[in-house]
């Protein structure tokens, strides 16, 4: 089955993008990415593909790929985001880089920004400088095992060394084994801590829902 690599580049995409989106990150559970979706129903869904468009198109910096199956409609079998930063993405460290405002205000709000906090908040240190990054990417799990991945990682590692620019990933464990794979090297872990001291029924409930205990690792290219 011919797979075939084709650039982002019409609003009507983005529906078979994010449904590949929510079932490649479904399977296994990336507990990191439910925090930039607090609602599995049809309706949440609709509000990730609007707030995923808004945001490629106001960011000139983006670009989204995806990779389609040939033989079966030219069904999404996987796609990623990448970003090239020419400039220095953090000349200003921000106490708060990213308000989580798809998530109720209130506790799950501040839940979701406490760990958004730490997620982020190192990049002005480890990443203070032009570069490329790779933020989402995600293969359908019934097409696994077939090189999508490496597709397209290796264009945006091919696309750095044009450039002459170093690439950055972020990721869960789940991934290590993939970006290591192609030429990745680790370089740092970034642990995240959601405990809070005399935390409200609320904040409990949220740590259930994320259930995140583990490590998020930082690779860089060399």
């Amino acid at each position: 089955m011919p797979l075939e690599l084709r650039k982002v580049t019409q609003d009507s995409e983005f529906n078979d993008i994010i449904q590949c989106e929510c079932e490649g990150y479904a399977t296994p559970l990336n507990r990191l990415w439910r925090l930039f979706r607090y609602d599995p129903s049809p309706a949440g869904f609709i509000e990730l593909r609007d707030r995923q468009i808004r945001e490629f198109r106001s960011d000139p910096t983006a670009c989204w790929l995806k990779v389609v199956d040939t033989d079966i409609g030219d069904k999404v079998v996987g796609a990623a985001l990448w970003n090239t930063y020419l400039e220095n993405p953090y000349p200003v460290f921000k106490d708060h880089p990213m308000e989580a405002e798809w998530w109720p205000e209130g506790e799950s709000r501040d839940f979701a920004n406490h760990l958004l906090d730490q997620f982020i908040c190192d990049r002005h240190k480890k990443m203070a400088r032009p570069h490329m990054f790779l933020v989402y990417l995600f293969v359908h799990p019934e097409h696994r095992r077939r090189g999508i991945g490496r597709q397209l990682i290796n264009w945006g590692v091919q696309e750095a060394d044009r450039l002459h620019l170093e690439s950055f990933i972020e990721a869960t464990d789940l991934g290590k084994h993939t970006y290591e794979a192609c030429g990745f090297v680790y370089a740092g872990t970034n642990y995240l801590e959601s405990a809070k001291r005399n935390a409200s029924p609320q904040w409990k409930e949220m740590e259930a829902v994320i259930q995140y205990v583990g490590p998020g690792f930082r690779f860089c290219v060399v």
